[in-house]
């Protein structure tokens, strides 16, 4: 005759095996992302002065705008627009952006050193479209 073991006794043991085994890994350390960043991978400590480099790398003119700070300008093809962000002044810093034409237009981020954000703008093949970047108060850098 068979002797069946009860199913607690069975589960119990395979969970504690797992916990074990899970312990023996090395922890994962997530490294910062420096380029082709969605938006959330990059953060900032807050209160730190940062170099925001805002770049179309699109095919037609874009505007750009930095309330309160900056009123609408047009940002041409291969032209850069650069600025030092203070935190103090400016907790929650943004940049709009939008196509002249209204057509999509996307935001690919990167890091090139510490201290700096580089916001490239390209055409996107269609909507949506994103229409700002967003330094949180917690230093992480958001497209919306």
């Amino acid at each position: 005759m068979k002797k069946l073991l009860p199913s607690g006794l069975v589960v119990g043991g395979c969970l504690v095996g797992l916990v074990a085994w899970l312990g023996s890994m090395p922890a994962a350390v997530a490294d910062p992302c420096t380029v082709n960043c969605r938006s959330g991978q990059i953060q900032f400590t807050p209160g730190d002065r940062i170099i925001v480099q805002v770049v179309n790398t699109g095919s037609r003119p874009l505007s750009l705008e930095q309330p309160p700070l900056l009123g609408p300008r047009l940002l041409y093809t291969g032209n850069t627009f650069e600025t030092r962000l203070n935190w103090a002044g400016q907790p929650k810093p943004s940049f709009f952006f939008w196509s002249q034409e209204r057509l999509p237009v996307r935001a690919r981020l990167n890091r090139p050193r510490p201290d700096t954000l580089r916001v490239e703008l390209y055409n996107a093949p269609s909507e949506p479209s994103d229409r700002s970047i967003t330094i949180e108060p917690d230093g992480r850098v958001m497209v919306k």
